[in-house]
């Protein structure tokens, strides 16, 4: 605030008093003025613009200009108690500001008080997050994904986030052999359909998810064992309603969606 603006705050000419104050409590960024039915709680500025410790009481304009500040400065102080746990970016603090109602020039006006006291920087924030995902093994188009979810603009994106071949193999072989040892009673065509489909749908391309799999060399030693043990499940789940013929389409049908070779299950089923 300029000297001479606060010395002319000191010339306020109120209207009739209808608020007459209590008392005062100033804290490191508020004052909070205590009316005899009401209480505010308005910026620090204010209260030296206002030269408030001078003040009987409030006016009708000069207490509804001062609710107005309050619930700005309640929006402000909201937002840096999000901020002090985590980083958000700019249009995650615009959603939430606008959950409070309030208009886009007071939003706007918060944004920047933030961005000044660099509170708010999309730039540090994709940096950030780009490396954190990469370390967790997001996809290069997931990583992009959930940048542009939390509003971070495509020249971020293309400035920060680029993709690396070797990284993302690496990163989907990771994922691959951790999978792979979770997947239990699946035939070895299923298991490695189920490797395949786990890392398109997690952004990987079907070029590098194929060339993982053939380094990982998936084998399934006990695959004719799997396949008596998966037969008999069937054969106990399904003799309960059906016999003979159809009862052997319902067994073949439930091995075949499993991804055992046709053939084998033939063989099972004449024996």
């Amino acid at each position: 605030m300029k000297l001479e603006d606060f010395l002319n705050s000191k010339s306020i000419e109120l209207g009739e008093i209808k608020y007459l104050i209590k008392k005062l409590k100033t804290s490191q960024d508020y004052v909070m003025i205590y009316l005899e039915e009401d209480k505010i709680m308005i910026p620090i500025e204010t209260y030296f613009k206002y030269d408030l410790k001078n003040l009987k009481g409030l006016d009708d304009k000069l207490y509804n200009q001062f609710k107005d500040e309050e619930i700005l400065l309640k929006a402000y102080r909201s937002c840096l108690r999000k901020l002090s746990s985590k980083d958000y970016t700019v249009k995650q603090i615009k959603d939430y500001l606008y959950k409070s109602e309030l208009n886009k020039n007071d939003v706007d006006e918060i944004i920047d008080k933030l961005k000044t006291y660099n509170l708010l920087d999309d730039e540090k924030y994709c940096i950030s997050k780009s490396a954190y995902y990469n370390n967790a093994n997001n996809s290069f188009r997931q990583i992009r994904q959930k940048l542009l979810k939390d509003g971070i603009s495509e020249e971020l994106l293309d400035r920060y986030v680029k993709e690396d071949y070797t990284k993302e193999y690496d990163k989907a072989l990771n994922i691959a052999a951790k999978y792979d040892k979770t997947i239990k009673n699946r035939s070895l065509r299923a298991k490695k359909q189920n490797i395949i489909n786990k890392l398109v749908s997690s952004g990987f391309s079907l070029e590098t998810s194929k060339n993982v799999l053939d380094e990982l060399n998936i084998s399934s030693d006990n695959e004719i064992e799997l396949l008596r043990k998966e037969y008999n499940k069937a054969v106990n789940k399904y003799s309960k309603k059906y016999e003979d013929y159809e009862l052997r389409q319902k067994v073949f049908a439930a091995l075949l969606s499993k991804g055992f070779n046709t053939d084998d299950i033939k063989k099972i089923l004449e024996v």
